[in-house]
């Protein structure tokens, strides 16, 4: 009778389960994945007045027009007839969206003037900030 040592062990014991700790690692994905905020930035950083007092403000929706009436949402130039589709999408992700419309010193303020005029249309609370 040949009788195996207690040291030797088989190929099949030396395995690792390696299921839970991936089970784990998906779902530390997940959760970082849906609590992750990203910030939205309209594309072009117009230089701001200094004030004398702020309140804090935190809009859903930032766009951005500049001395050449370009209006720049999500890093992109759009016209003014192209962004009605957009703000409506983003609207719709988020029902209680606020904007702010920062506008060159040189942009024209029927520009300007259209942007909001939608925005109220679609009943989105806006301000217009405006670079010196």
């Amino acid at each position: 009778m040949a009788r195996r040592s207690r040291i030797q062990m088989d190929d099949e014991d030396t395995e690792l389960n390696m299921t839970p700790m991936l089970d784990v690692v998906f779902i530390l994905l997940i959760f970082f994945i849906v609590t992750s905020v990203f910030v939205k930035t309209p594309g072009i950083d117009p230089t701001k007045p200094t004030a004398v007092t702020s309140a804090e403000w935190k809009p859903s929706i930032l766009i951005g027009v500049n001395a050449a009436n370009e209006i720049w949402i999500d890093k992109r130039p759009y016209d003014v007839d192209e962004i009605r589709p957009l703000i409506m999408s983003m609207q719709a992700e988020n029902p209680k969206a606020e904007a702010i419309i920062n506008a060159d010193k040189d942009a024209e303020v029927g520009v300007v003037m259209s942007v909001q005029e939608m925005m109220q249309d679609l009943g989105i609370v806006t301000r217009v900030g405006t670079n010196q």
